[in-house]
């Protein structure tokens, strides 16, 4: 007979791990690779955000200085199986303890002269990150952040083969050998009700912490605090701190005290809120089914001048510097294309031909922008209402695309019954849509009034 060995409170097998790896909870938010490759995926999928910047590892030295946030990765062939690490599970200190540091920090910044420093906020919050990690799921890592899914069934049957064939051999073994999991150490068991009262503390410190004069949000710190947000559940804040993001004075470092700020200007690009943040921070209102919160996150972010300052010059920025340089190439091509003929006089051949090029070129563009503006292939229930400016909808299709999803949220889920909302909520994202040129459920594009 099998000797079953105690297991920890918070033991997973791998088994079970692989299972929850290949079918990723709803509820999980945080990416699985740095970059990860364009893929097309359903409305309804999971949106994810990027690793950010590592911690420093001079702050804790019994960590290992590869990364806090992400364990170690060992590659792995199919058909070859390493044996497991016989490395004992690393367990976290007192969370309580490590709330009141975090406290301790924010009380310190609030009541410092001198703006604060970047790397310590950075740190700061990714403690946080991790804590919000133990308080959620009793680890300071989430196993599915170990690696990518299988993409193929087969694959997936081979992964939870080779994981029951190593239960069973851990079974077996005299020693618990596991892989390097950060866990809650047995002493500092955690009641639902710290639970809930840890992550409203960890929440507010957040908050208070960025919403300080003395600390310049940077992009990094904005990733952090969403990931934290969207760990907690607790995505009521977001949208202020979207808008402090590009109206919030900026503390002068070099000054004495007081701390001199100067005034940024909200339109610049770099105060664009990345879409997968603000696609991270819409799925989490959805979540909570508050209809207000997520108006407000798509007011902030994919509805925000500088997001769409951002979109044209990345987007549009090479094909307008194409488009402005025409008439000076189309002029050099004609005047050196009318001296290789002997029909007509010199400077009426390049003047022809300067505008024959120009209609040409001129004709293809005006076609492809066409296209490109009025494709609504992707279009599943929100809609441009007809007159809206072409150029308005290119512009702005992140955001009736964040309209889309949120009539899917709430309409009904069956495709024969979309036009039978009703309720206060439902005419309020149509009065929503409505202003902002769109109409949510077009009459003539319904199923069956074709």
């Amino acid at each position: 007979m099998a000797t079953i060995l105690p297991r920890r409170g918070n033991y997973v097998c791998r088994s079970c791990q692989r299972l929850s790896a290949a079918q990723p909870n709803r509820r999980q938010f945080i990416s699985q690779v740095a970059n990860p490759p364009k893929q097309e995926v359903a409305s309804n999928s999971r949106r994810t955000i990027a690793i950010p910047l590592r911690k420093r590892a001079t702050q804790n030295p019994e960590l290992p200085v590869q990364n806090r946030l992400t364990p170690a990765r060992t590659s792995k062939s199919p058909n070859t199986r390493i044996p497991l690490p016989k490395a004992p599970a690393t367990t976290i200190g007192d969370p309580a303890q490590k709330l009141k540091e975090i406290e301790k920090f924010v009380v310190q910044v609030q009541s410092s002269d001198a703006a604060a420093d970047h790397d310590d906020v950075l740190e700061t919050l990714m403690d946080m990150y991790e804590l919000s990690n133990v308080l959620v799921h009793g680890t300071r890592t989430i196993p599915d952040e170990e690696g990518p899914t299988s993409s193929t069934s087969a694959s997936q049957g081979k992964d939870l083969e080779d994981a029951l064939l190593d239960d069973l051999a851990e079974e077996k073994s005299t020693s618990a050998a596991s892989r390097t999991i950060d866990s809650v150490s047995p002493q500092s068991q955690m009641t639902l009700s710290f639970r809930t009262g840890a992550a409203a503390t960890l929440s507010n410190l957040s908050y208070t912490l960025l919403r300080d004069p003395k600390v310049y949000i940077t992009e990094d710190m904005l990733e952090m605090y969403v990931r934290i947000l969207c760990q907690l559940g607790r995505p009521e804040y977001l949208p202020e701190i979207f808008h402090l993001y590009a109206t919030k004075p900026i503390p002068k470092a070099d000054t004495a005290n007081p701390v001199q700020y100067s005034s940024p200007w909200p339109k610049l690009p770099k105060y664009a809120i990345p879409i997968d943040l603000a696609e991270a921070a819409l799925e989490s209102a959805i979540l909570k089914k508050n209809l207000p919160l997520a108006v407000a996150i798509i007011d902030t972010t994919v509805a925000a001048p500088a997001f769409r300052t951002s979109k044209v010059l990345r987007k549009a920025g090479v094909p307008g510097l194409l488009v402005g340089a025409t008439p000076l190439v189309a002029y050099a091509g004609a005047d050196w294309v009318s001296r290789w003929q002997n029909t007509m006089d010199v400077e009426m051949a390049k003047w022809t031909a300067i505008a024959g090029a120009a209609a040409y070129i001129g004709t293809l563009s005006t076609i492809g922008f066409v296209a490109i503006t009025t494709y609504n292939d992707q279009m599943a229930r929100v809609v441009w209402r007809p007159g809206t400016h072409l150029s308005s909808r290119w512009l702005r299709e992140e955001e009736r695309r964040f309209f889309d999803r949120l009539a899917l949220a709430w309409g009904f889920q069956e495709k024969a019954r979309w036009g039978e909302e009703h309720g206060a909520e439902w005419m309020r994202l149509r009065d929503e849509a409505g202003v902002r040129d769109m109409i949510l459920d077009k009459t003539d594009l319904m199923e069956g009034m074709q």
